[in-house]
């Protein structure tokens, strides 16, 4: 039982995030992310580059002309596409309520096993 709460703890504090996209035109999302700025430090984003290629990291740093994480650094000009990370209470609360509707069936079945000698 104390497996289950520790379980439940870590889930609770974590939670449940996904990828949300910024659909926008590239020229217009490259002004949103300077004059808006809406990545910030901390941020987890996946980039998608006007070379092709996509990036995926926690942002450390933001300034008028690039986004940095670890290892990286991108050119806001060269942005042609953005997600961001993001909590989602609602898959949360679904991942939690399964979980102690399985946890109690199984520890029921086990009391029944065990009450009638199994």
């Amino acid at each position: 039982m104390k497996i289950f709460f520790t379980l439940l703890s870590l889930m609770l504090i974590t939670g449940c995030t996904s990828l949300k996209p910024l659909e926008m035109h590239p020229s217009q999302l490259q002004q949103t992310i300077t004059k808006d700025a809406i990545i910030k430090v901390g941020s987890e984003v996946k980039i998608y580059t006007s070379d092709g290629e996509n990036h995926e990291f926690e942002v450390l740093t933001v300034s008028e002309t690039h986004i940095t994480g670890e290892n990286i650094s991108i050119e806001i000009k060269d942005i042609v596409a953005l997600e961001t990370r993001e909590f989602s209470g609602g898959k949360t609360t679904f991942l939690v309520g399964s979980l102690s509707v399985l946890l109690y069936y199984i520890v029921a079945a086990i009391a029944l096993a065990s009450a009638i000698g199994l």
